[in-house]
């Protein structure tokens, strides 16, 4: 088997069977579809069915109690026997050659993992593509775990946090932080559908302490496995939490979201003191240098306000 792809499901009966109908007509044959649903109360199963019935060879599917969507991959994780692994989330859909064309690059490159390029498609019909293969330091790519195969023994034991949001992120910097051999492919082939209910469109600041969670994890992780590096620690907190968390959480519209505020800044303020010593520092562009000191500093309101206008400007 050459390809796995892990699919979990829940309550996506509107979009499933365009995520499917692309998985069953990939241009590459010797794969095997893994279908998890996660406890989902909507008639996913149904449709998971009837392709089941239709290719029985190729698509297997699993139903499990509501676990979230971690531990649903990681049943597929379970039960894949692909040369490598696959994500595609079930509201998602893959270019036909996608597969196909990742397989090939990584036997011929002999690569632990395979990159592509992401679609954005939106509700208004517009889309926005993601350029996810040109970067200087690997930990800038998306830590999507959809728009990559990684080889199924660079994942060994690594698994899904289970219930906590930004595991994709846990997942991907795992196996990142061991050092694989990469190889990119600068296609669109994975394609988002973008909807307002998803993770990075939230209102719940409280579950946005999650990333702290998570990055707590990966230290720790990082030291029981003595490959911790503290300029890449500094960027991914730099990264996700000084600048992403902390200006999502910025928008919101929730009472908690000072004191969530304030927990990352502190969260900030103690592991990366000396952040513009670091080597990384040099290449941030100027605009995310001046927003980064404005929240580390507490001046979140204001960041808020000055990428308020500049996105404004561009439009």
């Amino acid at each position: 088997m050459k390809v796995s792809v892990i699919v979990p499901v829940w309550n996506v009966e509107k979009y499933i069977e365009q995520c499917l109908k692309s998985l069953v007509n990939q241009t590459l044959e010797e794969i095997e579809i893994i279908v998890v649903n996660d406890g989902s109360p909507d008639n996913s199963q149904t449709i998971i069915d009837k392709y089941v019935k239709k290719y029985p060879k190729k698509v297997k599917s699993f139903v499990k109690e509501n676990g979230g969507q971690g531990s649903a991959r990681n049943l597929g994780l379970e039960q894949a026997k692909g040369e490598y692994i696959s994500f595609v989330d079930s509201d998602d859909w893959l270019e036909l050659t996608a597969l196909e064309k990742m397989y090939e690059l990584g036997k011929k490159e002999n690569a632990d993992i395979v990159i592509c390029d992401m679609v954005d498609h939106y509700a208004n019909g517009s889309e926005k593509r993601y350029n996810c293969t040109n970067y200087d330091f690997i930990y800038e790519t998306t830590p999507s775990a959809c728009n990559k195969i990684f080889k199924r023994n660079i994942i060994k034991n690594i698994q899904f946090l289970n219930k906590l949001w930004y595991e994709d992120f846990n997942f991907t910097t795992k196996i990142l932080l061991n050092n694989p051999k990469i190889a990119t492919i600068s296609e669109g082939y994975y394609h988002c559908n973008c909807r307002e209910e998803s993770t990075m469109n939230n209102n719940n600041s409280l579950k946005n302490l999650d990333m702290l969670i998570i990055m707590n994890d990966l230290i720790e992780y990082s030291k029981t496995n003595h490959i911790y590096d503290e300029n890449v620690f500094s960027f991914l907190i730099f990264h996700h939490i000084l600048i992403t968390s902390i200006n999502r959480v910025a928008r919101h519209s929730g009472r908690e979201k000072k004191e969530v505020i304030e927990k990352f800044i502190k969260y900030c303020q103690t592991h990366i003191k000396d952040y513009k010593k670091m080597p990384f520092y040099v290449n941030i562009p100027k605009n995310r240098k001046i927003i980064a000191k404005l929240n580390y500093n507490g001046h979140y309101c204001l960041s808020k306000w000055i990428l308020h206008w500049s996105s404004k400007l561009k439009k």
